[in-house]
């Protein structure tokens, strides 16, 4: 009898499409190997695990998180997002502990606007590990600590991306910036004007953020036109 790993890894071969490799290499920039399975069947496949024991989550969640395959990584993450009413400091503890694994925009986006978000709303008391986590030397748990600050941003509290964003608009790695700038973005959504005049502010951050930051405010069209297109940038990635 083969374990639930081994058959969610089987089941993963039986969705490869080859043809989609090179496109997933490119964009998602992976040191991983791909197989050339895309996120839809990735999430179909962990719909089939969602009734175990959340015991047995963290084990399979172990099993494939340790592998050098893309997609079984990400199946390690799709298959613990089912299990939101089951998401506590333990859960946060034992993702922290597994951080250094995350080294892709996508792993590091799912975690921290699914998972680190929901867990850091309903327990306000851990902003100061995601400011902690903002200023790390790891440039993915930066991108991490702001994208978890998305729920809060959902519920129209914004304080804290935007202390966040103070410091990580400026930041020197592209993925930081990226990150921050859709946050703003986001936060953008719930309250207009402030975002607007934090970026008023901050008309000197990274060029990406205020890609990111702007996209959806039409009113800034011109000085968009103007920051964006008058420099010499690089073009806009995930």
């Amino acid at each position: 009898m083969i374990s639930e790993a081994e058959q969610i890894k089987r089941e993963l071969r039986e969705k490869v499409k080859p043809e989609k490799i090179p496109f997933m290499k490119r964009i998602l920039a992976t040191p991983f190997e791909v197989l050339g399975v895309m996120t839809p069947d990735s999430r179909e496949i962990a719909k089939k695990y969602k009734n175990l024991d959340i015991y047995e989550v963290y084990n399979l969640f172990d099993e494939l998180w340790n592998s050098n395959i893309h997609e079984e990584k990400s199946l390690a993450i799709h298959i613990l997002q089912q299990y939101k009413k089951q998401f506590n400091l333990e859960t946060w503890k034992f993702l922290r502990q597994r951080l250094n694994k995350a080294v892709t925009w996508d792993h590091i986006d799912y975690l921290a606007t699914d998972i680190f978000a929901e867990i850091l709303l309903n327990n306000l008391f851990l902003m100061s590990e995601i400011k902690e986590m903002a200023n790390s030397r790891n440039f993915w748990e930066r991108r991490l600590a702001i994208e978890s600050t998305m729920k809060m941003i959902k519920k129209n509290k914004i304080e804290l991306t935007l202390r966040l964003a103070e410091k990580l608009i400026y930041d020197d790695n592209v993925y930081v910036q990226k990150g921050a700038g859709w946050m703003l973005r986001e936060a953008g959504k719930k309250n207009r004007t402030m975002i607007r005049e934090f970026i008023m502010m901050h008309l000197d951050m990274k060029p990406q953020a205020f890609s990111y930051a702007t996209e959806k405010m039409t009113e800034l069209r011109k000085l968009r036109k103007e920051k964006l297109f008058g420099e010499e940038n690089e073009p806009r990635t995930t």
